[in-house]
């Protein structure tokens, strides 16, 4: 009787970010792929819900900025290329 398995606060609140981002998959599948029952899947989520929610709010944040920077590299690509055929063009100038 005293073979209860103990699980980690990190196993626990990966366990409910997988639910929350399941996607197509369901709770019970999930459950089973980290080897808990249902309901206590269901525990974790309440218990950690508000944790797990605010790294995905990070993951959202991250994702915009790298978007962002994305952007901005692309003017700055442009804009380096533009700068290369001006000295091209004034170099061909002073010759």
């Amino acid at each position: 009787m005293g073979n209860r398995k103990k699980y980690t606060e990190q196993y626990k609140k990966d366990a409910v970010r997988l639910l929350q981002n399941r996607g197509a998959r369901s709770a019970v599948e999930i459950a089973e792929s980290v080897g808990v029952s249902q309901s206590m899947l269901y525990r974790w989520h309440q218990q950690y819900a508000g944790e797990a929610g605010s790294s995905a709010a990070e993951e959202q944040d991250d994702r915009e900025g790298v978007e962002r920077l994305r952007r901005r590299l692309r003017e700055l690509e442009q804009e380096n290329a533009l700068l290369k055929k001006a000295a091209a063009l004034f170099a061909k100038e002073v010759k």
